[in-house]
């Protein structure tokens, strides 16, 4: 994987909040900024090993992040299509990668939420569970 060096500014308040996290996590800057935009645009897949080191901020981002709308409307499209046995091989392959991919975004929402708990966090009132 190719990587790029960039200048950024930031605000004092968004520095200083990533400078805590990193300090409570032990843990440079850098990786706390680097794991919020995988977060954010979820290229890199996250492991639920490295959730453990996630503040309770990056861990609800977890929770909240949506599934990616494309991968959303190509996984309901081969789906539709599988069920009528009308799919190439090729788009066989990609169906099980998607798969794949969803099912490794609900074991780290279900880490991330495991974690908030035993971290304290009341995740059912938070999620609205059970109302």
């Amino acid at each position: 994987m190719n990587q790029h060096r960039i200048l950024l500014d930031l605000p004092d308040e968004m520095y200083e909040r990533l400078r805590q996290i990193a300090e409570d996590s032990r843990r440079p800057v850098e990786n706390i900024l680097l794991e919020s935009l995988i977060l954010l645009f979820g290229e890199s897949p996250l492991t639920p090993q490295q959730l453990e080191t996630f503040s309770d901020a990056q861990l609800w981002a977890v929770v909240h992040r949506p599934l990616a709308w494309p991968l959303d409307a190509r996984l309901r499209e081969l789906t539709g299509r599988s069920k009528q046995n009308n799919l190439t091989h090729d788009e066989q392959t990609e169906l099980e990668r998607l798969v794949d991919q969803v099912d490794n975004y609900i074991l780290l929402r279900s880490k991330a939420l495991l974690l908030l708990k035993q971290r304290g966090h009341d995740i059912e009132t938070r999620l609205k569970l059970g109302a």
